[in-house]
């Protein structure tokens, strides 16, 4: 992050985001939803496996370009999840095939009843610079 990184205002998690001729999607689901898999089945083993314990959560981001609608894929993304005003978590996000479309995920613990943010550098195939888009997300079991 920092010099060279574009970014525009939060969104809440759910819609997308424009950035640097990307259309930004981010997901967010319960760490449990992969834990019910069977053993050979794909998503119970991506990103190491699921975490255990409570808070754990999956982000999911899907990339497209905003011009031709075409999916982007062999991005690079380093994601920051934080609870709002605090510390939070880095790290690089892998790329998962989903029916055949590239997205790209990783596990959090997303641990309060505060919102989060999450921070998106993303850098597109090819680019010189990273894109920075801002997503806030909190918990449908908070009131707002």
């Amino acid at each position: 992050a920092g010099a060279g990184v574009s970014a525009g205002p939060a969104v809440p998690a759910g819609q997308p985001q424009t950035v640097d001729g990307m259309r930004v999607y981010v997901g967010v689901l319960p760490a449990a939803m992969v834990e019910g898999h069977p053993p050979g089945h794909p998503e119970a083993a991506m990103h190491g496996g699921p975490p255990r314990g409570r808070h754990r959560f999956h982000v999911l981001v899907a990339l497209f370009d905003a011009g031709s609608g075409e999916r982007i894929a062999g991005a690079e993304i380093e994601a920051g999840v934080a609870e709002v005003g605090l510390a939070g978590t880095q790290r690089r996000l892998e790329p998962m095939v989903i029916a055949g479309t590239e997205t790209y995920g990783g596990y959090f613990k997303l641990d309060g009843d505060n919102p989060f943010r999450i921070t998106l550098d993303i850098r597109r195939p090819g680019a010189q610079r990273a894109s920075r888009a801002e997503f806030e997300y909190r918990h449908p079991w908070v009131a707002r």
